[in-house]
């Protein structure tokens, strides 16, 4: 059998997860130093995973699930447990993430039970790229007091302005899908959008 190296990224992904998790509970630098270094491979392989799929042709049914799941439990997971411990990320900013994805896997789960294709936007990988940048920023400058040649202040600033950005963009790209799906599900126009579906 023909081994599927871009499940075995995605898989490799949750693995680099829970490492990722144990290792950012601890406040000692050099472990936190550590726990952003996993989080930026495994938000590597997040881009490596897709790439080797599509050259490979080697696109699943487990692939399309498994790696927007991956993404979501490293990046919410992430900021659930910086929450309140980080300057910058507070406990209602993950309840804003984690609605968001709630609401947009429902909708993507209900379109495609209709047989209505719900693919990714660019809004939501934009979005994630940034939530991957605010998080490893903060996790960082958790364990240094500054993000890597710059000064405290403006470190302080730009971590300020990368969860916020996140936020932002967590918002948006939920309204785009909002927009989307309002498209998808709309009646045709022989139809009438009061009549009762079988």
């Amino acid at each position: 059998m023909k081994t599927n190296i871009p499940n075995k990224i995605t898989a490799g992904r949750l693995l680099l997860a829970i490492v990722f998790f144990v290792l950012v509970c601890y406040e000692d630098r050099t472990t936190l130093f550590w726990a952003d270094v996993v989080f930026i491979v495994a938000c590597a392989t997040d881009f490596l995973d897709g790439y080797f799929a599509r050259r490979l042709n080697q696109i699943t049914v487990f692939g399309r699930i498994a790696d927007p799941f991956c993404d979501k439990v490293i990046v919410c997971g992430g900021f659930v447990l910086m929450a309140g411990r980080s300057d910058f990320i507070q406990p209602w900013m993950v309840v804003v993430l984690i609605s968001r994805e709630f609401l947009v896997s429902s909708i993507r789960g209900y379109a495609e039970s209709q047989g209505i294709a719900f693919g990714a936007e660019m809004a939501g990988k934009v979005k994630a790229v940034v939530q991957m940048i605010a998080l490893g920023a903060a996790v960082w400058f958790k364990a240094y007091q500054s993000l890597p040649f710059l000064p405290e202040t403006l470190s302080r600033w730009l971590c300020y302005t990368a969860v916020y950005l996140a936020l932002v963009l967590t918002v948006l790209s939920a309204i785009t899908y909002i927009v989307k799906a309002r498209k998808a599900f709309a009646p045709s126009d022989g139809e009438d959008a009061g009549a009762p579906r079988g």
